[in-house]
């Protein structure tokens, strides 16, 4: 299988998780549907049940098209020349993918709040219900045992173990470690102990504030443990580009296998034990909550506070350092079509291989290797490529380049494509030897009948 089609294939399951928990929106949760505080009496209206089906079929058709794109293109990407192109797709498909269903939540989102200011239901105009904006003390005291920091540290340990085994690739091992406790401090830092007030019941409100710390906790371990795997896969699967891609994929697929589970398992309860709410007193924060997306509260010195409904949190964007971190991450999303352009340029960009100025030139994209004359012990075709393992460099079916190292040759400078033979082994004075090959056979094949005419290695050859 091509590298191209298993990026797709590795993101094609995103759009069908969003779907599921988008979907579950539509369903009353702390009196809350798709971002909109309503009372009870509206779950049952006519014109509440028609956006909220019209959202479903929406989201449901948006999930059918991502699905078939990325699966399309998973099948196109065994064409060598649709590699690039298929690359830059795939960056502006992840785009779509988080723009897009959410797009959709916030037109029904501004529908629904229409509807709600033309019944009535909003808090000033309420007969029954009123709007509070409560913190329940007792609730967010209630003991709990906290996950003690001495797990996020056995965790850094075992990511450190390969650095032991492949000094190498240290630095790559210390990222890792160091973005596992990165998770740590956020949970320490981000862990929340605002109560999950929906009404005047303090007995539904200690339930609901100690489901969401224990669910918050375990998300964090899961997401501790998978930058762990991902540095024994870099230990375990270097020597091979599929292998090292799902090794990669693997953990961030069961981080978020678990993130889904624990937030679908939380909505449920949600929804399970506010059925009732919403006739009395109750909560509704609606006007802080723009598109029922973003937070927005001037009044409030945090900087995170906990969604709504589920498990996750948000930024508040009243909060200089909110405003900058949302900044941060729509030129992040909107960058991704440039850093597709250069991994494209990676993967169409043919290895060159030729012999001017006295000297071997090998170039593939920014990487280059020149090799005067001079320095050359000696120059071998060999017609099959040696087992080796990347320890620093970019590797695809279409090209290996950087540093590899292998049982029969010891350390390489590679620059090749490995689908295209023979292939030149170039060894020089100084101890170092390449492994050499272009895109197009016949400039190898080139590069060795003028090397072999060169006087000055001819005469050491």
């Amino acid at each position: 299988m091509s590298t191209v089609s298993v990026m797709w294939l590795s993101c094609s399951w995103i759009p069908l998780l969003a779907w599921w928990v988008l979907r579950d929106s539509a369903r009353f949760k702390k009196n809350i549907v798709i971002g909109v505080t309503l009372p009870h009496e509206a779950r049952d209206d006519g014109q509440v049940v028609a956006i909220l089906t019209n959202y479903r079929r929406q989201q449901l058709a948006c999930t059918i098209v991502l699905v078939a794109v990325a699966l399309a293109c998973a099948a196109a990407g065994t064409l060598r020349a649709w590699a690039g192109p298929l690359i830059v797709c795939w960056t502006l498909w992840i785009l779509a993918a988080c723009v897009v269903p959410e797009t959709v939540f916030a037109l029904a989102n501004h529908k629904l709040a229409g509807l709600k200011d033309e019944r009535g239901w909003r808090r000033e105009e309420m007969g029954r219900g009123r709007h509070v904006t409560v913190a329940d003390i007792g609730a967010a005291a209630q003991p709990y045992t906290r996950v003690s920091g001495i797990w996020f540290v056995l965790i850094c340990a075992v990511s450190l173990v390969p650095a032991l085994l492949d000094r190498n690739n240290l630095v790559v091992y210390l990222l890792f470690a160091a973005c596992v406790l990165m998770v740590w401090v956020t949970f320490r830092w981000c862990y929340r102990d605002r109560s999950e007030v929906v009404d005047d019941n303090t007995t539904l409100t200690q339930t609901l504030t100690r489901i969401r710390r224990r669910a918050w906790a375990r998300v964090y371990l899961v997401m501790a443990a998978s930058f762990a795997l991902m540095s024994w896969a870099q230990l375990l699967f270097r020597g091979s580009t599929d292998l090292y891609l799902i090794g990669m994929m693997l953990p961030c697929a069961v981080l978020g296998i678990v993130a889904f589970a624990t937030e679908m398992r939380m909505r449920g309860l949600q929804e399970r034990l506010t059925k009732a709410s919403g006739e009395g007193l109750y909560v509704d924060e609606d006007d802080r909550w723009i598109f029922g997306i973003f937070y927005y509260n001037p009044d409030d010195a945090k900087l995170i506070v906990n969604e709504r409904v589920g498990v996750n949190t948000s930024i508040n964007l009243a909060r200089p350092a909110g405003k900058a971190i949302m900044a941060a991450l729509a030129l992040l999303l909107l960058c991704l079509p440039v850093a597709g352009a250069l991994i494209a340029d990676d993967f169409g960009t043919p290895v060159t291989l030729e012999f001017s100025g006295q000297a071997i030139h090998a170039r593939h994209s920014l990487m280059s290797y020149e090799i005067d004359m001079d320095d050359v012990v000696s120059i071998e075709l060999i017609d099959q490529l040696p087992q080796m393992t990347r320890t620093l460099g970019g590797a695809a079916e279409t090209f290996l380049e950087g540093d590899f190292s292998s049982e029969r040759y010891g350390t390489l400078k590679v620059c090749l494509d490995p689908e295209v033979g023979p292939w030149l082994l170039v060894r020089t004075g100084d101890g170092r030897t390449y492994l050499l090959g272009a895109s197009d056979a016949t400039q190898t094949k080139a590069v060795l009948e003028e090397a072999g005419t060169d006087q000055r290695w001819a005469s050491r050859g």
